[in-house]
């Protein structure tokens, strides 16, 4: 697990390469087989790696415990800063942060014709932006809901605690846990 005690890499927010490998063994930015491995055999990202990651993707599952159940919702997303930022009506999102919940933000990417892929999870907590200077900061960023008929959307940050991320690359994705 990545601590998130640094500030976000400047390049976070840029388009990530596309996973698929090339010719001259590239994956899209992922790292390849001389990265450590975890127990299963899949590739440890680094923090700097998972930022770029998650800043090159739009779609992302945050989940969250509400009324005794997880649940795991997709959300369109922006990467502020050291935040995620996304747009909610009033609901079980809304609900879980303007409580400050424990919540997880995952996101992850996978080309099957090469059969590489990552996956990034990071782990904090959510709070409704509240300020008006920062909700039109925020909007400024073009970030559109996904449903047409949202009126007045709350924004959603979620602050992270820790980030850690796994790959596979062509050498492991035929093995089997």
């Amino acid at each position: 697990m990545t601590r998130t005690n640094a500030p976000a890499p400047a390049h976070i927010g840029a388009p990530a390469a596309p996973a698929a490998a090339r010719a001259d063994g590239d994956l899209g930015g992922i790292p390849g087989q001389d990265i450590p491995r975890d127990h299963a055999g899949f590739g440890v990202l680094t923090f700097d790696v998972c930022l770029r990651l998650v800043g090159g993707e739009r779609i992302g599952r945050v989940a969250f415990a509400a009324d005794g159940e997880v649940l795991v919702l997709p959300v369109n997303y922006i990467v502020d800063g050291n935040t995620i930022a996304f747009r909610s009506r009033v609901g079980s999102k809304l609900s879980a942060a303007t409580s400050h919940s424990v919540v997880a933000f995952e996101v992850d990417g996978f080309d099957e014709t090469v059969r590489v892929g990552w996956s990034v999870l990071m782990n904090g907590y959510a709070e409704a932006v509240r300020d008006d200077a920062e909700i039109r900061r925020l909007e400024a960023r073009g970030l559109a809901p996904w449903a047409a008929n949202l009126e007045r959307p709350t924004w959603i940050r979620i602050h992270w605690d820790s980030v850690s991320g796994r790959s596979t690359t062509p050498g492991s994705a035929g093995r089997r846990c």
